[in-house]
């Protein structure tokens, strides 16, 4: 008897666009620990296959799709009929397997968290959820790390400008961004030490996540056009009773980044302590869009 499939294929192209716009999607690393442990996908979770059958609760299956993934898309044609079988129906198995994944790696052990993919591709849930309230145009992405944020608004047609003090991160940004087909213009710069100066009135969008410089906020403001706005999101001090980072200069105060745009237009104002996304750690965070007159 020949066994139904009850499971799609995609390849890794297709899964690293979905997982760099943002959508939810459980990666499921189906290899073993040493070969997880060496490169897996950012935010993969790491089942073994012969561990898969023991350990199927472990899987979210409340209708959020599962892509799994191996080292040559063999393993995890069995772990997507074995998961088929336990009544799993948004199935992906990721053809070619790791082999031929075209996106980013990591490295290192295995979390134990799982749950929708939710860090080093897709871009911030904030800036996502915000995304209506930009004004189309040019952007700058401060402090960008490896472009996922910039990626995202280059893939929606902003002409977009990044720029941060790793020179190993903006040449993965450069990367990511020509294997999605969004150009962005990345350069190395400190906005900390003056080799990169904001530009007076250049920008119809600012963005900065997980970052704060405050002698930065006055060249952030003067650089953003008339009718233009500034999203901003990063740790608050309540941040230091959760985990890194610590440092009161890299924390805003209660209220701090909503009284540095108190003469702006406030279009989204959050401060919370909570998941970053669905499944995810607490973290203290507070986030503003705000549109300059």
């Amino acid at each position: 008897m020949v066994r139904e499939k009850r499971f799609a294929s995609i390849d890794g192209g297709e899964l690293y666009r979905k997982l760099a716009m943002g959508d939810p999607i459980v990666v499921l690393d189906v290899r073993t620990e040493p070969e997880f442990v060496n490169a897996h996908v950012p935010g993969a979770h790491l089942i073994p296959l012969h561990e898969l059958e023991q350990r199927i609760p472990e899987v979210p299956n409340s209708g959020i799709p599962v892509a799994v993934i191996c080292e040559h898309g063999i393993r995890s044609v069995s772990a997507c009929q074995l998961l088929a079988e336990h009544g799993f129906a948004t199935l992906f198995n990721v053809n070619g397997g790791l082999s031929i994944w075209p996106g980013p790696l990591s490295a290192g052990p295995p979390s134990a968290e799982i749950g929708p993919h939710r860090h080093g591709i897709a871009p911030s849930s904030f800036l996502i959820d915000n995304f209506d309230l930009l004004p189309r145009g040019t952007a700058l992405d401060i402090a960008m790390g490896e472009g996922r944020n910039a990626i995202y608004l280059a893939t929606r047609g902003f002409d977009v400008d990044g720029v941060d003090a790793d020179p190993q991160a903006v040449a993965t940004a450069r990367t990511a961004a020509r294997r999605l087909g969004a150009p962005i213009r990345a350069v190395v710069g400190n906005v900390e030490d003056g080799t990169y100066i904001v530009p007076i009135d250049a920008y119809d969008v600012i963005m900065v996540f997980n970052f704060l410089y405050r002698p930065l906020f006055n060249d952030i403001r003067d650089g953003v056009r008339p009718g233009g706005v500034v999203v901003y999101q990063t740790f608050t001090s309540e941040q230091a009773r959760l985990g890194r980072p610590k440092r009161p200069e890299y924390l805003l105060e209660p209220g701090e980044l909503k009284k540095l745009f108190a003469d702006w237009e406030v279009l989204r104002y959050r401060e919370l302590v909570g998941p970053s996304r669905h499944g995810g750690p607490d973290r203290a965070v507070a986030g503003i869009v705000a549109r300059k007159p």
